[in-house]
Protein backbone atom coordinates (compact mmCIF):
# COMPACT_ATOMS: atom_id res chain seq x y z
CA UNK A 1 0.00 0.00 0.00
CA UNK A 2 2.62 2.07 0.66
CA UNK A 3 4.56 1.43 -2.38
CA UNK A 4 1.48 2.07 -4.29
CA UNK A 5 0.91 5.76 -3.06
CA UNK A 6 4.83 6.27 -3.44
CA UNK A 7 4.18 5.78 -6.96
CA UNK A 8 0.42 7.56 -7.50
CA UNK A 9 2.55 10.88 -5.91
CA UNK A 10 5.58 10.96 -7.67
CA UNK A 11 3.12 10.34 -11.17
CA UNK A 12 1.16 12.79 -9.92
CA UNK A 13 4.09 15.29 -8.75
CA UNK A 14 5.87 14.34 -12.30
CA UNK A 15 3.20 15.47 -14.19
CA UNK A 16 2.61 19.01 -12.50
CA UNK A 17 6.05 20.08 -11.71
CA UNK A 18 8.22 20.90 -14.86
CA UNK A 19 11.82 22.33 -14.02
CA UNK A 20 12.35 25.84 -16.19
CA UNK A 21 15.29 25.73 -18.32
CA UNK A 22 14.60 28.72 -20.88
CA UNK A 23 12.44 31.27 -20.30
CA UNK A 24 10.22 30.17 -23.32
CA UNK A 25 12.25 27.39 -25.71
CA UNK A 26 8.88 27.29 -27.80
CA UNK A 27 8.82 30.97 -29.16
CA UNK A 28 8.88 32.54 -32.99
CA UNK A 29 9.35 28.65 -34.74
CA UNK A 30 6.05 29.51 -36.97
CA UNK A 31 5.99 32.54 -37.60
CA UNK A 32 8.84 35.04 -39.67
CA UNK A 33 10.00 36.92 -37.11
CA UNK A 34 13.81 37.39 -36.06
CA UNK A 35 14.92 34.83 -33.32
CA UNK A 36 17.65 36.07 -30.86
CA UNK A 37 19.35 33.11 -28.54
CA UNK A 38 21.49 33.57 -25.24
CA UNK A 39 23.16 30.75 -24.13
CA UNK A 40 25.03 31.32 -20.32
CA UNK A 41 27.41 29.08 -19.43
CA UNK A 42 30.52 28.91 -16.50
CA UNK A 43 31.70 25.73 -17.55
CA UNK A 44 34.56 26.00 -19.70
CA UNK A 45 33.87 22.72 -21.74
CA UNK A 46 30.34 23.96 -23.02
CA UNK A 47 32.31 26.94 -24.95
CA UNK A 48 32.80 24.90 -28.05
CA UNK A 49 29.82 23.29 -28.07
CA UNK A 50 27.43 26.37 -27.77
CA UNK A 51 29.59 27.55 -30.59
CA UNK A 52 28.66 24.73 -32.73
CA UNK A 53 24.84 24.80 -31.86
CA UNK A 54 24.74 28.22 -33.27
CA UNK A 55 26.05 27.23 -36.42
CA UNK A 56 23.38 24.48 -36.71
CA UNK A 57 20.75 26.89 -36.09
CA UNK A 58 21.80 29.63 -37.93
CA UNK A 59 21.59 26.57 -40.46
CA UNK A 60 18.29 25.29 -39.61
CA UNK A 61 16.71 29.62 -39.37
CA UNK A 62 18.17 30.78 -42.03
CA UNK A 63 16.18 33.85 -42.17
CA UNK A 64 15.18 33.94 -39.11
CA UNK A 65 18.58 33.86 -37.22
CA UNK A 66 18.77 37.15 -35.05
CA UNK A 67 21.78 37.05 -32.53
CA UNK A 68 23.39 33.86 -30.82
CA UNK A 69 25.49 35.66 -27.59
CA UNK A 70 27.48 32.81 -25.49
CA UNK A 71 27.29 35.02 -22.52
CA UNK A 72 30.25 33.31 -20.17
CA UNK A 73 30.45 33.58 -16.31
CA UNK A 74 32.81 31.70 -13.43
CA UNK A 75 35.79 29.83 -14.85
CA UNK A 76 34.58 30.29 -18.06
CA UNK A 77 36.45 33.25 -18.48
CA UNK A 78 39.50 31.83 -17.62
CA UNK A 79 39.40 30.34 -20.80
CA UNK A 80 40.85 33.47 -22.98
CA UNK A 81 43.69 34.55 -20.13
CA UNK A 82 45.23 31.99 -22.89
CA UNK A 83 45.08 35.10 -25.78
CA UNK A 84 46.08 32.60 -28.71
CA UNK A 85 43.48 29.42 -27.22
CA UNK A 86 41.22 32.50 -27.11
CA UNK A 87 40.96 34.17 -30.29
CA UNK A 88 40.79 30.50 -31.81
CA UNK A 89 37.38 30.36 -29.76
CA UNK A 90 36.48 34.27 -30.87
CA UNK A 91 36.79 33.37 -34.78
CA UNK A 92 35.47 30.25 -34.31
CA UNK A 93 32.08 32.38 -33.04
CA UNK A 94 32.82 34.55 -35.95
CA UNK A 95 32.43 31.92 -38.24
CA UNK A 96 29.45 30.14 -36.39
CA UNK A 97 26.93 33.41 -35.99
CA UNK A 98 27.66 33.78 -32.37
CA UNK A 99 28.86 36.43 -29.90
CA UNK A 100 31.02 35.92 -27.17
CA UNK A 101 30.32 37.85 -23.95
CA UNK A 102 32.21 37.71 -20.92
CA UNK A 103 30.70 39.01 -17.72
CA UNK A 104 32.98 41.90 -15.69
CA UNK A 105 32.04 40.35 -12.30
CA UNK A 106 34.22 36.80 -13.37
CA UNK A 107 36.83 38.96 -15.11
CA UNK A 108 37.58 40.57 -11.75
CA UNK A 109 36.93 37.63 -9.72
CA UNK A 110 39.80 35.87 -11.36
CA UNK A 111 42.24 39.10 -12.12
CA UNK A 112 41.66 39.16 -15.90
CA UNK A 113 41.71 42.37 -17.54
CA UNK A 114 39.94 43.66 -20.41
CA UNK A 115 43.06 44.32 -22.52
CA UNK A 116 44.57 41.47 -21.66
CA UNK A 117 42.16 39.09 -23.64
CA UNK A 118 41.66 38.90 -27.67
CA UNK A 119 39.87 40.76 -29.56
CA UNK A 120 36.40 40.78 -30.53
CA UNK A 121 34.88 39.94 -27.13
CA UNK A 122 32.25 41.67 -26.08
CA UNK A 123 31.62 42.79 -21.88
CA UNK A 124 28.73 43.15 -19.32
CA UNK A 125 28.80 43.46 -15.96
CA UNK A 126 26.81 41.20 -14.51
CA UNK A 127 25.48 38.07 -16.60
CA UNK A 128 22.21 37.57 -14.74
CA UNK A 129 20.59 40.52 -14.80
CA UNK A 130 21.88 40.67 -18.62
CA UNK A 131 19.73 37.67 -19.00
CA UNK A 132 16.90 39.04 -17.25
CA UNK A 133 17.25 41.89 -18.78
CA UNK A 134 17.51 40.46 -21.97
CA UNK A 135 13.86 38.08 -21.64
CA UNK A 136 12.26 41.48 -21.90
CA UNK A 137 13.62 42.27 -25.02
CA UNK A 138 12.39 39.45 -26.39
CA UNK A 139 15.52 36.70 -26.18
CA UNK A 140 15.67 33.17 -25.53
CA UNK A 141 18.00 32.46 -22.65
CA UNK A 142 19.19 29.26 -21.42
CA UNK A 143 21.50 28.42 -18.83
CA UNK A 144 23.80 25.79 -19.07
Amino acid sequence: MRILMLLVLFTVLGQTVQPIYANNPIVSTTNNEVVNYIMTTGVPGYVPVLIMTSAEMMSKEGEKFGRFEVVLYGAAVKQFADKEAGQKLVDMAKTSGATIILCDFALMKYGISRESLPKGLEFIPNVFTYSLDMIKEGYIVLGV
